[in-house]
């Protein structure tokens, strides 16, 4: 059957067309094809399982890890007609029955789960003579030993397809590299898989690597720059990070919420509506916040502390700027971090000697929480989660059966010298875990186009020899550590060098024209008055310089200076321009030219007689 794409496309979602890669997907699992598609945060993976779903007779299962992320899903394929549903721990027993009950009877088109809903006997049976022609596997890099956000659920979603006799996979995630890839396709016993990479390039994402100096530096940087682009997310290896920050913004005058796995669910989820609704425009968290969150005006996505890998970093990033307009993406480098990152990945891998004494813990107590197993173990509860998780993996115990973090013994009969703990692989995968971290240490430290580099990381064939949108092709754009109150760390630190900036030398003014700099100045002041903002939130001093060398008399000429960008030729253009073209040029400024005058708009000006 000749399926009209495109039109069906146009009726069930609106769209006139396919976005980079997507109708390629869709054709390849029509075919029924294994298929593995790699396609950004924001690139429009969704479509690519939910469009073969309309087309398709039976119902789709859509795997996903994303609570949330799955009641916004149906929620908007309900409003568009098409029946769908969830079936997840956050719905009551009643409730869950009925959707059973009508998932037997055919009643849906698709049907989202989390990865541990297959071990659910009723879920299985409630599936068995139902036709499933497309099992669909969401983030599926957590299927990977080495992937960045491994877990041991997926890895048993080779026997669901087989339990649920699914006609087709389609895995999907937005970070996976080559050998990652393999690892998918080899988890879910995929036969000759035609692998998708599309759509990774986000030019209108400006990624920057800034070297700094310590925390004082860090933080001044991130409040100038909340103040200057919020909504904006910034990242914290730990929750201790994820307070100093939250602590640093507060004390400077600006609104920010924390967010890390400490946290109640409940308060985790009052700050993400918040941050959703827009009513906290800065969160600072852990890797724990942001997968399913929609949100697509973040403007800027920082990093505190380096993440571990070059694919938790790629995903990080990606979700600001999702509507398209320009972000940054900016990461604070600091070799001490490096250190930190390794000693937590050592930390993450629990000795042989720990996981025996959790797991004979474990045993009489049968069931729990984390918490209570931390107490019978004598051990920090951060050193049992890495022991459960392992458990867990090997079949041993299994964890969420009542609240989260609770944990049943499966295995109970099993002796600790007889667990089935792959201690080699475990070994492995923390020598895996630190080359991922060489890799993105190597990716902050090199020179080059950052935009090239980390395009060819993951085998997109687009990536570009040089870019208008990273650090080292076209110059920074972070702005200038502002001079943070209430903070001691801050005031011990260098930050009042960057609210000062040192007299530009006789080289760096050369070709420059003296009396335009004076008057860029002036201009800046002005502005910055207005908007109620220090004056290199408007432009640093090396971008004025570079005005009053290159005199731009238009908006070419003007977007091609360092520093300058769409934003700032929206907000302020006209007014620089005034002054660098040739009509400000000839006009001069004369002995009554004040700051006041430069901080009229153009519309407020007569025209030249120039």
């Amino acid at each position: 059957m000749d399926l009209d794409l495109h039109q069906s496309l146009s009726r069930h979602f609106g769209y006139a067309t396919f976005r980079k890669g997507q109708e390629a997907i869709v054709r390849s699992v029509l075919s029924g094809r294994p298929t593995i598609a790699i396609l950004p945060t924001g690139g429009g993976k969704s479509l690519c399982y939910q469009l073969p779903a309309l087309l398709l007779e039976g119902t789709t299962v859509v795997v996903s890890p994303l609570v949330a992320l799955m009641k916004d899903q149906v929620d908007a394929l309900v409003q568009r007609g098409i029946a769908a549903t969830f079936i997840n721990s956050s719905i009551e027993p009643e409730e869950l029955q009925e959707r059973q009950a009508q998932l037997r009877r055919g009643a849906f088109r698709l049907v989202y789960v989390a990865p541990e809903r297959f071990r659910s006997g009723s879920f299985l049976a409630a599936l068995s003579g139902v036709r499933v022609p497309l099992l669909a596997v969401d983030e599926a890099h957590c299927i990977s030993a080495w992937g960045h956000d491994f877990r041991p659920e997926y890895q048993r979603l080779a026997q669901a397809r087989a339990q649920i006799s699914a006609e087709r996979v389609l895995a999907l995630t937005a970070t996976a590299t080559p050998e990652v890839r393999q690892d998918i396709a080899t988890a879910l016993d995929l036969k000759d898989p035609k692998v998708f990479v599309a759509g990774f390039d986000r030019p209108n994402l400006f990624i920057e690597v800034l070297p700094v100096r310590g925390d004082a530096d860090k933080l001044g940087r991130l409040v100038a720059l909340a103040r200057a682009h919020p909504p904006g997310l910034v990242y914290a290896a730990t929750r201790k990070n994820v307070d100093k920050v939250v602590g640093a913004l507060r004390s400077n005058g600006l609104e920010a919420l924390g967010y890390h796995a400490g946290m109640a669910d409940a308060e985790r989820t009052i700050v993400q509506d918040a941050f959703v609704r827009g009513t906290a425009p800065i969160v600072v968290a852990t890797n724990a916040f942001g997968m399913g969150v929609d949100k697509s005006d973040i403007r800027f996505v920082a990093h505190f502390d380096i993440p571990r890998s070059l694919e938790a970093y790629y995903q990080e990033i990606g979700r600001a700027g999702r509507d398209g307009k320009s972000s940054l993406a900016l990461l604070l480098f600091n070799y001490a971090d490096v250190m930190m990152q390794r000693r937590m990945i050592d930390s993450g891998r629990p000795s042989r000697e720990l996981i025996c004494n959790v797991w004979e813990a474990a045993r009489p107590l049968r069931q729990g929480s984390i918490d209570q197993l931390a107490r019978a173990a004598g051990v920090h509860v951060s050193e049992v989660q890495s022991a459960v998780r392992l458990l867990e993996s090997a079949s041993h115990l299994e964890r969420g059966r009542g609240r989260v973090g609770d944990f049943a013994v499966l295995t109970e009969s099993v002796a600790a010298g007889e667990l089935t703990v792959d201690f080699d692989l475990l070994e492995m995968r923390g020598a895996r875990e630190r080359r991922m971290l060489d890799r993105l240490v190597h990716f902050a430290d090199t020179k080059g186009c950052r935009r090239q580099n980390l395009l060819r990381y993951f085998d997109d064939a687009d990536a570009p020899r040089g870019c208008s949108a990273c650090e080292s092709c076209q110059g920074t754009r972070a702005p200038e550590a502002a001079d943070l109150v209430g903070s001691r760390t801050a005031r011990r630190g260098s930050l009042k060098r960057a609210a000062t900036p040192a007299k530009p030398s006789e080289a760096d003014l050369r070709d420059v024209d003296l009396e335009v700099l004076e008057r860029l100045r002036a201009l800046r002041t002005g502005i910055a008055r207005e908007a109620r903002v220090p004056p290199y939130v408007v432009f640093h001093d090396a971008t004025l310089q570079e005005f009053a060398r290159a005199l731009p008399e238009d908006e070419g000429t003007f977007l091609a200076v360092k520093g300058a960008g769409p934003s700032r030729w929206e907000k302020y253009g006209a007014r620089v321009i005034s002054l660098t073209g040739p009509a400000g040029r000839l006009r001069g400024a004369g002995p009554g030219f004040t700051e006041a005058a430069a901080s009229v708009t153009p519309s407020e000006r007569k025209p030249s007689a120039a």
